[in-house]
């Protein structure tokens, strides 16, 4: 690391570069809206770069360069890639999106061995990508090692996209074209679990308002900070935390009673010590934390400033199902437009401008209160001064705003949230972990068309159709749990021999005028004078070898399946008949499985029904009565057996 250095570099605004041409572009950093720093261009013409987390002590520029891996080549690839930017007059976003494409593409490069001879010339650029794409190939087919499809799909497409940059479209093909290609799905972002959910919203929410409150209150230290189920205390000029996700004390602090210790407690905490030091150490202990109660804009008061901030940002993204620079960009003139939900009474719209343009969002009317808090902190943290965005961030140890970014709200709920607030198993929550969640709740109202949930989320209807429209996490499991319920208790309703039992319209009753349900809260109560709650009873059975029963129950699922498909009270409909509807498919799924001659009779049966329109005489006068009342019946055998 010795040879790594800090270079001289000019920074330079997206308009200077487009304007001007620039002899060392080694050299250039880029400034960009919604960054920090300037991004570095010029550490691309060196084949030797680490990047330094400390960039702090130095000058801001996380990368140091080998000054002697200065390469040509890479000089001419930066000229390429500003004349690829000029000439398209991409927005700052896409510009950052360019260089980490850039930067993942010279990432496989030091990966794979191949940084000195790629981009050389265009022979050995060709011969350096069929070498890595046989090397992903061999990695790919290799069970010893976990790399997929779409691994290797990745880094094909990075290294492709640094070809065009620097050779054009038709080279690109040439090379790419040319040699093993691979194709692999992306996985799927699976919306959150509404438990999850609630778990993040009422920590954020809890720390956001506690520490709003103590902060524009000026209240003394140590904060008492009340989460849903725990009471901790946060003092000044410490990182320490007792919660039950961790156990980070400090001897000077009393974390059970939320107060100072006492000289005599330091003394039983610090027996390793002299009295003399544990006496001076104490003193300075003191004197700080009076200090800081004395002073309002402290150093600990901006550090509970900056993570009351963040938690406001992340229960925006919550409750809006807005992008990290989506949120960065909202302009706020000291205002807040709110109207009425298109979706639900109990939904607020809240309206700012972002880029230029009007921006809504749709927030639980609740949640409209909490946003009137922020504001306040907004307002104490300013303190007069003139901010264009709504939110934004803190310099580090200065109370000067920067923007927002979402590297930043990751790193604040892994480092300062998980672990430490919340139990360290917990994920971060993501914007499109929540965007799915929410669409999947709006999807899941009856009242709710598609093409409302589609403008509540900013998106075409086709694209919430493509990507949002799953089963939340919930309702699978609940569907899978009454599917198992029903097959489990099927079985023991299916029998094999033919006996004296009374028959019904749905098979056959053991014990006729005692109706006895056979599971906890059944949606159709069991009653001898009605049919449709006789598979619920616990003395209903079924003859697998006898055809007829097999017709009942098939007659049965037609008129069940029918109703659940015509009805224009789905959602009554629906809860109702789906629960008769599993219960009868896997009535005969044990029939199928328990003899062949039940095999056949259930086959025999679904032609019989779904094909030819024959029901059985009850269940066939049922069908005439439904279809007075106006339902439309669409033959399919679909699902007659799950």
């Amino acid at each position: 690391m010795n040879s790594y250095v800090v270079r001289d570099t000019i920074i330079v605004t997206k308009t200077e570069l487009f304007e001007n041409e620039y002899l060392h572009p080694e050299k250039l950093r880029l400034s960009l809206s919604g960054k920090k720093h300037p991004l570095d261009l010029g550490h691309i013409a060196y084949l030797n770069y680490r990047f330094c987390t400390s960039s702090a002590a130095h000058k801001d520029m996380p990368f140091l360069v080998d000054e002697s891996s200065l390469s040509k080549h890479r000089i001419d690839f930066i000229r390429n890639l500003i004349e690829y930017v000029v000439t398209r007059g991409f927005r700052d976003s896409s510009i950052r999106t360019v260089i980490q494409k850039t930067r993942a593409g010279l990432a496989v490069l030091e990966d794979y061995g191949y940084k000195a001879s790629f981009l050389r010339d265009f022979e050995s650029t060709k011969q350096a990508y069929n070498a890595i794409s046989l090397e992903l190939n061999h990695k790919v087919r290799s069970v010893d090692i976990d790399f997929t499809p779409r691994d290797a799909e990745l880094k094909q497409i990075a290294l492709s996209f640094l070809i065009f940059i620097h050779y054009g479209k038709p080279a690109q093909s040439h090379i790419v074209n040319n040699i093993v290609k691979f194709s692999g799905k992306a996985s799927k972002t699976q919306p959150r679990e509404i438990q999850d959910l609630q778990t993040a919203f009422n920590t954020y929410k809890s720390i956001a308002l506690c520490l709003t409150e103590f902060l524009i209150e000026k209240s003394e230290f140590p904060c008492r900070l009340k989460m849903p189920n725990y009471i901790t205390y946060l003092f000044p000029y410490a990182s320490h935390r007792v919660t039950p996700y961790t156990h980070r004390p400090s001897n000077i602090y009393n974390h059970l009673e939320g107060r100072l210790s006492t000289l005599d407690e330091k003394y039983k905490l610090s027996s390793t010590q002299n009295k003399s030091s544990i006496k001076s150490d104490y003193a300075r202990s003191v004197k700080r934390f009076n200090e800081a109660n004395s002073n309002p804009r402290c150093k600990p008061r901006r550090a509970f400033a900056c993570t009351a901030m963040q938690a406001y940002q992340v229960l925006f993204i919550m409750l809006s199902g807005a992008y990290p620079d989506e949120i960065a960009q909202i302009e706020f003139d000291g205002k807040m437009e709110i109207n009425k939900s298109l979706t639900n009474k109990g939904y607020r719209i809240i309206k700012f401008r972002a880029a230029g343009k009007v921006v809504q969002y749709e927030i639980a009317s609740g949640a409209v209160s909490i946003f009137k808090r922020y504001l306040k902190l907004r307002e104490w943290l300013l303190r007069g001064k003139k901010v264009k965005t709504l939110f934004f961030g803190m310099k580090v140890k200065s109370w000067e705003p920067t923007v927002i970014s979402e590297t930043a709200l990751r790193k604040f709920q892994r480092e300062k949230m998980i672990g430490v607030f919340m139990p360290s198993h917990f994920k971060p929550i993501t914007a499109r972990e929540v965007r799915k969640s929410k669409s999947l709740f709006l999807h899941e109202h009856p009242d709710i068309e598609k093409d409302t949930v589609a403008n509540v989320l900013g998106h075409s209807q086709s694209t919430n159709e493509k990507t949002y429209m799953e089963v939340s996490p919930e309702k699978s499991h609940s569907e899978l749990s009454l599917f198992w319920d029903a097959a489990n208790e099927a079985a023991m309703h299916v029998s094999t021999g033919s006996n004296t039992d009374k028959k019904t319209a749905s098979g056959h009753c053991g014990k006729y005028l005692q109706p006895e349900v056979a599971i906890p809260h059944p949606p159709i109560k069991p009653n001898c004078r009605t049919q449709y709650g006789c598979l619920f009873c616990s003395h209903y059975i079924c003859h697998a070898d006898d055809k007829e029963d097999s017709h009942k129950l098939v007659s049965l699922q037609y008129i069940v399946d029918g109703v659940l498909r015509a009805s224009l009270e789905r959602e009554k409909a629906k809860e109702l008949f789906e629960k008769l509807s599993v219960r009868v498919r896997s009535i005969l799924h044990q029939i199928n499985i328990k003899s062949e001659q039940g095999g056949k009779n259930v086959k025999e049966c679904i032609e019989l029904v779904y094909h030819r329109g024959e029901l059985t005489p009850y269940w066939e006068s049922r069908l005439q009565r439904y279809e007075q009342l106006g339902l439309i019946f669409i033959d399919s055998a679909d699902g007659a057996i799950e």
